[in-house]
């Protein structure tokens, strides 16, 4: 079978397929236990909102920071290695962190629109910095959602579709939500070295 084309560009010798391939999947729920460090976050986020320049442009109809606001946050990188035991559970690979940003839905009229991580190569993940009660994160294909508490914490598969929606709020709902990608040879951003000696985890 030819897959060339000729110069006049005809579509004689086109083909087009199409096939539905299945993808493993997995989320993780787990909670730390350290209101400190959230609340420190917490200060952060709200920071990053207020210099932000997409909030409520994007899937998340609600205040949000720029996507890559966070990814410095020592607190954040913390954050990373008290949860490293339960990333070794879904991840073995070294990464890089790529997206991190914080969320804010405080009125009737936030919700985060169904979509995906589609383009992160490694996983993503939500902080929740707050309790509920809230709608919870629902997550289509699972048909499951996740409710909030402090401290809790969700590790999932990028293509997983999901959102957030509508809820009459009586207190903010703050999340952080994040995007890892698999280290590459190329990548100058600090690189994350996943190990099973004792489940560490060093940059």
């Amino acid at each position: 079978m030819e897959y060339k084309t000729d110069s006049l560009l005809t579509t004689k010798k086109e083909f087009i397929f199409n096939k539905s391939i299945k993808l493993n999947t997995f989320i993780l729920i787990n909670e730390i236990n350290d209101n400190e460090l959230i609340d420190k976050l917490i200060l952060n986020v709200k920071k990053k909102i207020k210099e932000s320049k997409i909030s409520g442009k994007t899937n998340v109809k609600a205040e949000h920071s720029e996507f890559n606001s966070l990814t410095q946050d020592p607190n954040f990188h913390k954050f990373l290695k008290i949860i490293q035991p339960f990333i070794y559970k879904i991840y073995q690979k070294n990464f890089v962190v790529s997206d991190v940003w914080g969320n804010i839905y405080s009125n009737e009229n936030h919700y985060a629109v169904e979509h995906n991580h589609i383009g992160t190569s490694a996983f993503s993940g939500i902080l929740y910095c707050t309790d509920g009660p809230g709608p919870g994160t629902y997550f289509h294909e699972y048909d499951l959602t996740v409710s909030e508490k402090k401290g809790r914490f969700v590790l999932f598969t990028p293509e997983l579709m999901h959102s957030v929606t509508k809820f009459n709020y009586t207190a903010e709902r703050i999340t952080i939500a994040f995007n890892f990608n698999e280290q590459k040879k190329f990548d100058t951003a600090p690189t994350y070295v996943i190990s099973n000696n004792n489940n560490k985890i060093n940059i």
